[in-house]
């Protein structure tokens, strides 16, 4: 080898070696931080997250930063510049219309600081316009008004086009979700309390994909859904390596006790439900997700509104978890809880779920618990 090839190789690998140990600089700590902006975002709450911008310019690890400037980049061009074009993905006209009149709304509503002050009236409207200007009903104008909010208008138009559609209402905001490619599985779950079969359908790929995909380019959404009307459970499957913890645990098992609570405490609150399943989650948990989990858990907690159902049962899981394992109120360090072991963490939170169980037990028709 000659000399000159020998030093650029070996400057290369000092690099690469430079590059190895300071990539693990802050790492973990300036992951977090960024993971709590996300989730910021990820439940509606996009004016925190861009309040959380302007305190962090920058994180000090070099990976974390990379992806964290690139990321900041993009949610100033969607909602504060407004320079994004949005996207059209489906190939047809309507059903990319409708979604970008969607995505026009959560563009707006999504930086509202104030809860109170976010209203679907312009979203409706838009709707309501785009339906009757286009004459995709023909419903008159004050019948369509008084019928556009519960969706079926709008569920029969996107399905003659021959795409699937699925309408929410989660933490304050109006939630589009349109497919038309999906496959079926059939699977065995075990609960606590029982075995049940359920039927997962696959959706393949979205044209439009919820509030928080929207809100963080990708970095949370939705995984699934559970629906008392049906026997199905519905998975969004690229989000999931289908062989993993992730997917048997925290999409099967906390999606199908969505699916046996609806039907067994039907009053009982979305935010309870939630904290059930995500309790059901650290019972099965092993060393392969476990403490991922807490971490997501305590970056996306927030007591500050039950009806915000996931950040608000993040909180509660968060905090009962730490009163039976650190006698504490609150622990949000990942660090000190990576120290307890996998057996401790499960055992406490199939006490919590059996404590939780027995209440429901002596009143299925109870609302709330937590």
């Amino acid at each position: 080898m000659k000399k000159k090839t020998r030093n650029i190789l070996l400057i290369s690998i000092s690099i690469l070696v430079a590059l190895f140990f300071y990539g693990r600089h802050n790492f973990g700590d300036d992951r977090q931080s960024f993971r709590e902006i996300v989730s910021s975002a990820g439940v509606g709450d996009v004016s925190t997250a861009f309040f959380k911008m302007e305190e962090i310019k920058s994180f000090s690890n070099p990976i974390v930063n990379f992806i964290y400037q690139r990321w900041k980049k993009k949610m100033y061009a969607r909602f504060v510049s407004k320079e994004e074009v949005f996207e059209n993905t489906s190939g047809n006209k309507i059903v990319n219309d409708i979604s970008n009149i969607y995505r026009e709304y959560w563009r707006v509503e999504l930086m509202k600081p104030v809860p109170e002050s976010i209203t679907d009236s312009t979203l409706y409207n838009n709707i309501a316009d785009y339906v009757l200007s286009n004459n995709l009903t023909r419903l008159p104008k004050d019948s369509l008004l008084k019928n556009i909010k519960d969706d079926s208008v709008l569920k029969k138009i996107i399905e003659k086009e021959g795409f699937k559609v699925n309408f929410n209402f989660r933490n304050g905001f109006q939630e589009l979700f349109i497919w038309n490619k999906e496959s079926t599985e059939k699977y065995d779950v075990i609960l606590p309390k029982e075995t049940i079969k359920t039927t997962v359908v696959f959706i393949e790929s979205y044209h439009i994909n919820g509030y928080d995909e929207f809100a963080t380019f990708g970095d949370s959404q939705v995984g699934g859904w559970a629906t008392k009307d049906s026997t199905k459970l519905y998975c969004n499957k690229s989000t999931y390596d289908l062989n993993s913890e992730k997917f048997k645990v925290s999409y099967l098992k906390h999606e199908s006790l969505h699916f046996t609570d609806l039907y067994n405490y039907p009053n009982l609150s979305a935010t309870d439900l939630e904290y059930r399943s995500k309790v059901i989650e650290l019972m099965y948990c092993t060393e392969e997700t476990i403490y991922d989990r807490i971490s997501e858990f305590v970056s996306g907690a927030n007591k500050a509104d039950r009806d915000n159902a996931h950040p608000y049962a993040n909180y509660i899981l968060i905090q009962n978890m730490s009163k039976l394992i650190f006698n504490s109120e609150f622990n949000s360090d990942i660090n000190q809880w990576k120290k307890v072991s996998v057996d401790k963490i499960n055992k406490a939170a199939s006490s919590l779920y059996e404590s939780n169980e027995n209440i429901l037990q002596k009143d299925n028709s109870i609302n709330e618990i937590i």
